[in-house]
């Protein structure tokens, strides 16, 4: 029987309170019900032997085809009994202005919050409580381990009172669950009851949004004054410390229980990186998924590290951790990605080797790109001149961070040096904008400091390069990068560095030819003698004057260097590769294509071999063969589609290589879904680790001077507070 597909009637937007608020490409429309959005639903109780059996909805109803009677009538009563019987008694004009003068209630404070109940209970599984929250982040014995290891009574005393302290951390925190009813197979549980839902889910928000403990507990406090909200009060920085740490439980246990869901995870990726931050060291871990059409990147934990960091230690605590959230993770896992540190790639005990072989299956290796790339660039720099010309940038802009009149003279101080590659880029921008107040000073006070023309003419000269490898750095760190977008990035890169400098591979049977007075040559390439000096001058007449200021010697020399830094920065970029095999060698392979502009290309043959077959076998130990048919169904149809009309085909090609994955599979939203949820399964690997990155950014920031003795835990609720949302 074929789906109805009953058109909807205009009429009905005042006879039901609809509102059409979108179209798809095909003009059929998408009706909102606007008692949802103005008054929200009803509130109801659910009683023993009562007849209602689900809780009232807190979310919009959205209406697609078939637009019929039934369908609205079965809505209204069910969720707005009083308001629609009522609405049916008004006259056509009462009915026009009914909505009029209504706030949407998604702009209210008590949408977000069931005001009719006073408590909530979570109920978390066992070990994410055991194992995780009491085993992981409160881990006395290697503490104590660790502190006795120096002699004397004073270290073994610090030793016992650290000891004490976490033991009465822990104490205090396993204090908030509570043993629960064991579920039919056996399993054992905790329950978690919050006696103030208001309290606690502002408590989250707040958190969430940057302000301390303190601060949160003297916001809510000043909220309860000025709105009058009796069930605001009594908040202190130690009850929202308490719903902090248990927004780690429901977080951790949320996670799992979309992990768990076979049907939208069928694989997921991992990307780790360890830091040391005021003595403690952590490990942060995320994961990305595919969640209901979209592609989620998940803070998991940060988790202290008390033993050595060794690649033994660091598995043995993912794996405690995985096992405890997800056991069934070995079959799930589809990559893995790290930076480049012995002891996360090495290829025989490292890290990522370890996972990749307790998986089940293919684990796709990546070697975080923009560490790659960072490595490269300061390699390149650092040959500049033997080594000179970035030493002399590091002593001198050490030498003006000292000058402190000139500091408040110019109201701004040169940026600090650091092992960062994008640090570099703000030192050189701020040498050159500043450079005529700078040499004046330089001069008068240390004449032996002052830059050298041939520096500030290479300086000029690579300056260019450095933006473009800055820019490149802006975007490889986008959250929703793709494998494939991050390879074409760095294609570009690479081109762009090539056109700039105008470099020019040398033809065999010029390679043994002396070097010709029109070009400057390196190895293997050469650049134009004009073009360079052309370059030179495109960077302003400061750049123009200190090159003509050259003797002929001085120009032959600098114009050699720059040609050699160009070369090397592009034959190492040329060598950039994010996927590793299992030596953690460039891997041959691209990445699968994962968007509909990628696959439209594909014929439906090689569609099957090369992106679905190799990831069948483990496809089918969650998903049906009827499921696996659907996929291969929905490439024809999307390629048919692609084929026959032109409004989508026009959608697809405008998507350039910034699009997400979301925004690229949403021009059909609610078509090829299938397609879409395996794609969305090879989508999850990480491209590198700087959203690992950015977690240490954010420790960095929480755990400042003044909180050094925050605990683990209360931390890592902070990183779960920031992205409670997302997972709701």
């Amino acid at each position: 029987m074929p789906p109805r597909t009953t058109p909807f009637q205009s009429k009905h937007c005042l006879e039901f309170g609809l509102e059409i608020v979108s179209r798809d490409q095909h003009g059929n429309p998408m009706v909102r019900c606007n008692f949802c959005t103005f008054e929200g639903c009803d509130k109801v109780e659910i009683t023993e032997g009562g007849t209602r059996k689900r809780k009232s909805r807190v979310d919009v109803k959205y209406f697609t085809k078939p637009f019929t009677p039934l369908n609205y009538r079965s809505h209204l009563n069910g969720q707005h009994k009083e308001s629609w019987e009522a609405y049916q008694q008004m006259s056509t004009s009462a009915k026009k202005e009914y909505f009029n003068d209504k706030i949407s209630s998604t702009n209210t404070l008590h949408v977000h919050m069931d005001l009719t109940s006073d408590s909530i209970e979570y109920t978390i599984k066992a070990p994410i409580v055991d194992t995780i929250i009491g085993g992981l982040f409160f881990n006395a014995e290697a503490i104590q381990e660790e502190d006795c290891d120096d002699a004397g009574e004073d270290a073994a005393s610090a030793a016992s009172k650290k000891i004490n302290k976490l033991a009465k951390q822990k104490n205090n925190a396993m204090l908030l669950f509570k043993q629960g009813e064991r579920a039919s197979n056996g399993a054992a549980s905790y329950t978690v009851v919050i006696k103030n839902t208001m309290r606690y889910q502002l408590a989250i928000d707040h958190v969430g949004a940057g302000m301390s403990f303190k601060q949160t507990a003297l916001a809510i406090g000043h909220a309860k004054n000025r709105a009058q909200v009796p069930k605001l009060a009594g908040i202190n920085d130690l009850i929202v410390g308490q719903y902090v740490r248990v927004q780690v439980a429901v977080a951790l246990q949320r996670i799992g229980d979309m992990l768990n869901n076979d049907k939208q995870v069928w694989a997921f990726s991992l990307a780790g990186d360890g830091s040391t931050h005021r003595g403690q060291s952590f490990f942060d871990l995320r994961l990305r998924l595919y969640w209901h059409g979209r592609l989620l990147n998940l803070h998991l934990v940060a988790l202290p590290m008390f033993d050595c960091h060794t690649a033994e230690n660091m598995f043995n605590m993912i794996v405690k951790l995985l096992d405890a959230l997800f056991p069934k993770w070995r079959a799930k896992l589809i990559g893995v990605s790290s930076d480049g540190e012995n002891t996360m790639t090495g290829r025989h005990r490292g890290l990522v080797t370890r996972l990749v072989a307790a998986a089940e299956y293919n684990v796709m290796r990546v070697w975080c790109a923009p560490h790659q790339i960072d490595i490269i660039a300061k390699k390149c720099a650092d040959r500049i001149d033997g080594g000179t010309w970035i030493k002399f940038a590091y002593s001198y802009t050490v030498y003006l961070r000292a000058q402190f009149n000139l500091i408040i003279e110019m109201g701004a101080k040169c940026p600090k040096k650091t092992n960062r590659w994008v640090h570099l880029g703000n030192v050189l921008k701020f040498l050159k904008e500043n450079r005529r107040r700078l040499m004046t000073h330089t001069e008068e006070d240390r004449p032996d400091m002052l830059p050298s023309d041939a520096w500030w003419t290479v300086t000029y000269a690579i300056a260019p390069a450095i933006d473009a490898i800055n820019i490149a750095f802006a975007q490889l760190q986008n959250r929703s990068l793709l494998m494939a977008q991050q390879e074409s990035h760095i294609i570009a890169l690479v081109a762009t560095i090539s056109t700039m400098f105008d470099l020019e591979l040398i033809d065999r049977v010029d390679a043994v030819a002396e070097e010709h007075e029109n070009f400057v040559r390196f190895e293997t390439m050469r650049i134009r003698t004009d073009h360079l000096i052309i370059l030179i001058e495109d960077q302003g007449s400061m750049a123009r004057d200190c090159f003509l200021r050259l003797d002929v010697a001085d120009k032959a020399t600098v114009l050699k260097q720059i040609v050699a830094y160009a070369e090397t920065l592009v034959i190492e970029l040329q060598g950039v590769r994010a996927e590793r095999d299992d030596s953690n060698l460039p891997r041959e392979q691209d990445a699968p294509p994962v968007l509909p502009g990628q696959l439209v290309g594909l014929r439906p043959a090689h569609f099957i071999r090369n992106v679905l077959d190799p990831h069948r076998e483990r496809i089918l130990r969650f998903w049906s063969d009827v499921d696996i048919d659907e996929v291969e169904e929905n490439h024809r149809q999307l390629v048919a589609a692609y084929n026959n009309d032109p409004i989508l085909r026009r959608t697809i090609d405008e998507h350039d290589n910034s699009a997400t994955f979301d925004d690229a599979w949403d021009v059909a939203p609610h078509q090829w879904l299938h397609l879409r949820a395996f794609c969305g399964g090879l989508a999850t690997i990480f491209p590198n680790t700087t959203s690992v990155e950015s977690d240490f950014s954010i420790l960095k920031w929480e755990m400042d001077p003044n909180r050094t003795d925050l605990m683990h835990l209360s931390l890592e609720g902070i990183f779960q507070a920031k992205q409670r949302v997302v997972l709701q």
